[in-house]
């Protein structure tokens, strides 16, 4: 039996391309109900007044692939988590919150199982998240909370993770207080300033990202799990 407490937030900017259409069947498996944010892509100059620690230097219209610097493409992808945080606390249940390209890396039962292990934990705890992505190696891990959650200093992606309505006014203040970047690099840095460390499943490989052109980089991606 499906959970009645737990939805989906998925934000996507192009429904009808093919890695948004596998994205969407692939989180269809898991039966929770499934809300779509469309987030059109961002393609004006970006605000600079709400920008991470005032570095307006670090806007710009574009960069090359492996160039630093915060475009249109990563505006729009932050405002699309925002909306989808905000949107999350219309119930008073959990949310998964899924990028356009989110595909399972596991049947849909055993993901279904490492949710709930991640709701028995944030029941029990006062966790803010519980990370879904595969981590990388640059990643340091503490404490084991649970059956497969270690504890995480942060996460470089953020394609899949799980939130609360409990804690709408920690997400608030963190929106009002965190400027804007790239969605990844958001959270791990909304999470770490109040020290807040991310429950992540360390040596499990439960989501993977679809092929497809990315909109941020405009780089061709294959599907990948890192």
């Amino acid at each position: 039996m499906n959970r009645k407490d737990v939805k989906i937030i998925q934000v996507s900017s192009e429904p009808e391309v093919q890695r948004e259409i596998d994205s969407h069947n692939s989180l269809s498996q898991l039966g929770y109900r499934y809300i779509r944010i469309i987030n059109p892509r961002y393609t004006e100059y970006p605000p600079t007044d709400h920008v991470i620690d005032g570095h307006v230097e670090w806007v710009k219209m574009s960069k090359g692939f492996n160039e630093w610097g915060l475009t249109p493409g990563h505006y729009g992808a932050w405002s699309g988590h925002i909306s989808a945080i905000l949107a999350s606390f219309v119930d008073k249940d959990y949310t998964l919150i899924c990028e356009c390209d989110c595909l399972l890396n596991v049947d849909s039962q055993t993901f279904k199982d490492r949710v709930d292990e991640g709701i028995q934990l944030m029941e029990s705890s006062d966790y803010k998240i519980v990370r879904f992505e595969v981590g990388r190696d640059e990643i340091i891990y503490t404490d084991r909370v649970s059956d497969n959650l270690y504890l995480a200093n942060m996460m470089t992606l953020g394609h899949c993770y799980m939130i609360h309505s409990k804690h709408r006014n920690f997400w608030l203040d963190r929106i009002d207080n965190v400027g804007w970047t790239t969605p990844d690099h958001w959270i791990t840095t909304a999470l770490q300033r109040v020290c807040e460390l991310q429950p992540s499943f360390r040596y499990l490989e439960l989501t993977k990202q679809s092929a497809g052109l990315s909109i941020i980089d405009n780089v061709l991606h294959p599907e990948r799990i890192r």
